[in-house]
């Protein structure tokens, strides 16, 4: 039997949002333990080159998530070639698909640069295993808890072979998180009753770094830039619906998005597979319990349609290494006065993202003409409101 392992801080989940708080954590001096369900990576594959295989699974950062991740190492990894910076978004209301949008929201509009940056999860996640070599912090690979004991002074793990005590447990494990489960934290779930479909294609025309997005009834459908005049594909659409399309053959699904986009980026030659997910939003009834923590999609989960879900994840992360900083050292990490303080400061951003995407699906997902109508009402208000045109804006920034 291997000895224990005491910690200040334990990590369960090496995906993007772990992997970030192990980082960060570690450069905040705090002894990390991140644990791993995978087995060690081999040497990463160098994405240097634009010719390696395209992810199909990209992310839409905010302005603010590309400052952090500068700041605790992880962009200067990032090779240059696989960024798009985006520098506005295109909306279109239902059943309008002409060339020109019903709604253009630009950076300019708010003096910035960019609304965000277009990153493959490949990527993001090699460019975290490169920083996080650098720091002292102690993986646990191909390692999966049996078990969970919550007691005053923090939490303990039983692992395969061993034992690990924390003062600190982030449970960073998905959507089906096993941490959350563990702690008895139960969930509210809204079933948008959607599959989504990804897929990168090239165009033919130019995406000028343009997020374009159709709205229809009960769908949306979003091409998001990528380099060499790539595009990502999400597409949420009824189960049904979504199932037929992902039958075609790549060149006929090409055809489909052509005709409900009016052909906006010219023709489009399929890259590389087509994914399909369901699409539910689904939060954690609490995000911390006495010596724990849910960091992203443990915590919450949004609909796709916004591209920004990861985000909020790093927003947890962010948020937690801030009020760390303030946290008397004679006090355990994992005090649930603490951790509520974090939670509740959590709260208001979280409730804003979910808000802004519930809000839109609900009113273009119903077919009744009213509610069409008012969609496209809508997107004119907007396209006429300047100060509303900024709040979105910086909605999707970040800033």
């Amino acid at each position: 039997m291997a000895a224990d392992i005491t910690t200040e801080v334990a990590i369960v989940g090496a995906g993007l949002v772990g992997l970030t708080a192990a980082i960060a954590l570690a450069r905040l001096g705090r002894q990390v333990v991140l644990i791993d369900a995978q087995p060690k990576r081999i040497a990463p594959i160098l994405l240097e080159a634009t010719d390696a295989a395209w992810d199909s699974r990209i992310y839409a950062l905010t302005n603010q998530t590309v400052r952090w991740l500068t700041e605790i190492g992880v962009w200067a990894h990032l090779p240059p070639k696989r960024i798009t910076a985006i520098a506005g978004m295109d909306l279109w209301a239902p059943n309008q698909c002409q060339s020109q949008p019903n709604l253009h929201l630009a950076a300019t509009q708010s003096d910035q640069d960019q609304l965000g940056f277009i990153v493959e999860s490949q990527v993001v996640t090699q460019a975290c295993w490169q920083t996080l070599a650098a720091l002292n912090v102690e993986v646990l690979y191909g390692c999966t808890p049996t078990a969970l004991t919550q007691h005053p002074l923090g939490i303990t793990l039983q692992l395969a072979e061993q034992s690990l005590s924390a003062q600190l447990l982030l449970g960073a494990d998905g959507g089906q998180s096993w941490v959350r489960s563990q702690c008895g934290i139960g969930t509210q779930v809204v079933d948008f009753a959607q599959t989504a479909l990804v897929a990168n294609f090239k165009a033919t025309q130019a995406h000028q770094h343009i997020a374009r997005q159709w709205f229809g009834p009960h769908e949306t459908l979003a091409l998001l830039p990528m380099p060499e005049q790539l595009v990502s594909l999400v597409w949420a659409l009824p189960h049904a619906q979504a199932h037929a399309l992902a039958q075609l053959t790549p060149s006929a699904l090409a055809g489909e998005i052509g005709q409900r986009t009016g052909h906006a980026l010219g023709e489009l030659q399929p890259l590389g597979e087509v994914v399909s997910f369901g699409l539910k939003q689904q939060s954690a009834t609490s995000q911390v319990v006495e010596g724990v923590m849910l960091l992203g999609d443990a915590a919450h989960q949004i609909h796709p349609m916004a591209g920004q879900g990861v985000n909020l994840g790093f927003e947890d992360v962010m948020t937690l290494c801030a009020q760390l900083q303030h946290h008397p050292t004679r006090r355990p990490l994992g005090e649930l006065r603490f951790l509520a303080h974090v939670a509740r400061a959590r709260k208001l951003n979280i409730f804003k993202r979910q808000a802004l995407t519930r809000g839109l699906h609900a009113l273009f997902s119903r077919p009744e003409a009213v509610w069409m109508h008012l969609g496209w009402m809508g997107l004119q208000a907007i396209e006429k409101n300047s100060a509303i045109q900024r709040l979105l804006i910086r909605t999707a920034s970040g800033d």
